[in-house]
């Protein structure tokens, strides 16, 4: 119901209620929402106000517009929380998505200057690559390329399935429990590698997440990459459940 004694628009109140249908799967991602007339009978709001909100949405990438079929909710969108970011995995999981998890690659390597900076280790000491693709309804959402330290965590090789979640794995084992991380999102167009992993065209833009995963010292870095298309971050305030 709106609330028209209030500070926030209609439209934007129209908006935050469409998409919580769409996060509670009220609205099936694919599906045909009702129309600018259905939706203010609903909403008893006018056409212009419900305009607005759709074409907000649409904008957003939570709504496309098909000409002459009408307006549907976007195949295999995802929103994530930016003051919430965990495991893409684990937010997948525990959104109700379903994935699937596919390891990639999983292999002992030297750390690179880079890799070793961030994991506070010397250049050229042992680390481990897991690679996983993170899949919702057998389509790939997101691929998570993460290292971890040999030294810091021996046999962890051995320990590592697909459906295994690192952060149990690493607190039960290693007694390691993250308790924050220093994060960098930017913008990237696809290389050649991360095209073939994620049925892109190399160039095409992806977003980029580094996690630097903390407990009193480094555990482990990660570098989350996400479909630009079908992929929105979000600054919510008030109380938000954690990741």
């Amino acid at each position: 119901m709106l609330e028209k004694n209030i500070k926030t628009p209609l439209y934007e109140q129209i908006e935050i209620e469409l998409k919580r249908l769409i996060n509670d799967d009220k609205y099936k991602q694919g599906a045909l929402i009702a129309s600018e007339s259905e939706l203010g009978r609903e909403f008893g709001a006018s056409r212009i106000t419900i305009r607005r909100a759709i074409s907000d949405l649409v904008d957003q990438g939570y709504l496309v517009k098909k000409q002459g079929k009408g307006t549907f909710v976007q195949a295999n969108m995802v929103e994530r929380n930016l003051l919430h970011l965990g495991s893409y995995s684990n937010f997948m999981k525990n959104s109700s998505k379903h994935p699937s998890v596919q390891i990639v690659k999983l292999q002992e390597i030297a750390s690179t200057d880079k890799i070793a900076e961030l994991l506070n280790i010397f250049p050229g000491e042992p680390v481990i690559n897991l690679k996983r693709l993170v899949k919702f309804n057998k389509k790939v959402s997101g691929l998570e390329s993460a290292y971890y330290s040999s030294n810091k965590f021996p046999k962890l090789r051995e320990k590592i399935t697909p459906d295994i979640s690192m952060a149990n794995l690493l607190s039960t084992q290693y007694g390691y429990k993250e308790q924050g991380s220093n994060q960098l999102l930017s913008y990237v167009p696809a290389t050649s590698e991360l095209a073939q992993y994620m049925n892109k065209v190399p160039g095409e833009p992806l977003f980029k997440l580094r996690r630097q995963v903390m407990d009193k010292e480094v555990i482990y870095v990660t570098f989350n990459y996400y479909d630009a298309s079908t992929t929105n971050f979000a600054i919510t305030s008030g109380n938000q459940r954690k990741e």
